[in-house]
């Protein structure tokens, strides 16, 4: 006992020399994020980033000092400025928050190309300094393609786009594709609005289609033209894009909506937040061909999904059983 307490002083009398290394705490970063019209509580982008943010300044022990939260009006040389002034501020990390920061970041990028950006929902940016976390559509509208022949009554299915909207042409043929998987007999029809979709339901409508897919955004003229056909006893199905759709989130809507496609732009956030403070930069290939580099979100790495609302138990299973064929490369979307 007398040995081991004169060791145990021993050790004592010796410890101010004995060193054990620190563990380093993480390094703090400053992340500035520019959120589209609306900001917190749009019902639409900002509301889907906002619980990314949350979550992350959560996950990573991070203050509002660390991460600075704008607005814009809307206008690009707001955008512009909004960008600029984060740039200036000394920002590690400066985000914009949907498909309109497209011309804002490729300007600001190229006049600040030693910062470093990131637009989440967009794959419009061909700089090598600007991180695109982009979202697969092409896999989306298949599986749309598939809930909204199996929910149909007519055999009869719709696409509504946007004239603006250069994919269009690529989302109806995965929409094609996944409706025949679903049903080989059903009948698809499409439109590409211009400046409002009321008068593009209303044909649709015309020709039989009782289910309809659409990617319009502008505004809620989608809901509220399927929501006056309702009254007249000419019921028409909605799946949807969240949160590019903010009427989706209405009261008005869950009467119609059998489905929507989810992007999860709060993971986007999360990944963006967590790169910067391993001061790393995403940079995967997005579209090589047109020098865009980010991240391709789909349904390999949960990035997105088709969610049922009111959709059939028939369509739920048939989602499934594409969702994972995909997945499994059994079944290739086009490109």
């Amino acid at each position: 006992m007398a040995k081991r307490l004169l060791v145990f002083l021993a050790l004592v009398a010796l410890s101010p020399l004995i060193t054990v290394p620190a563990k380093a705490a993480p390094a703090k970063v400053k992340i500035g994020i520019v959120y589209e019209v609306g900001g917190r509580g749009d019902k639409s982008y900002d509301d889907a980033t906002a619980i990314g943010v949350d979550a992350a300044k959560k996950k990573f022990s991070l203050s509002d000092f660390d991460v600075r939260e704008l607005v814009t009006t809307g206008i690009d040389f707001d955008r512009e400025n909004r960008i600029e002034f984060l740039v200036k501020a000394k920002y590690d990390l400066v985000i914009g928050i949907g498909p309109f920061f497209d011309e804002a970041m490729s300007f600001m990028s190229r006049k600040y190309p030693e910062s470093q950006f990131a637009i989440i929902g967009s794959s419009g940016v061909e700089s090598i300094n600007v991180s695109c976390m982009a979202f697969a559509i092409d896999q989306s509208a298949y599986l749309a393609g598939v809930m909204a022949a199996l929910n149909s009554k007519s055999g009869k299915i719709g696409y509504l786009g946007d004239s603006a909207n250069s994919k269009n042409g690529l989302i109806l043929r995965n929409f094609e594709a996944g409706a025949k998987y679903g049903l080989a007999t059903v009948k698809v029809f499409s439109r590409d609005p211009i400046s409002s979709a009321t008068s593009d339901v209303s044909a649709l409508s015309a020709q039989g289609v009782d289910v309809i897919f659409s990617t319009w955004s502008r505004d809620g003229s989608v809901l509220n033209s399927i929501t006056k056909l309702g009254k007249d006893k000419k019921v028409i199905k909605l799946i949807g894009v969240r949160p590019d759709q903010f009427f989706l989130a209405s009261k008005a809507a869950q009467k119609y909506l059998i489905g929507y496609v989810n992007q999860r732009y709060d993971s986007a956030l999360i990944d963006l937040f967590k790169a910067a403070i391993s001061e790393e930069i995403i940079t995967e290939e997005v579209d090589v061909e047109n020098g865009v580099f980010g991240r391709a979100y789909n349904l390999q790495n949960s990035g997105i999904d088709l969610v049922a609302t009111i959709a059939n138990q028939a369509s739920k299973s048939a989602v499934a059983r594409a969702k994972s064929a995909i997945i499994a490369k059994k079944i290739k979307v086009v490109k």
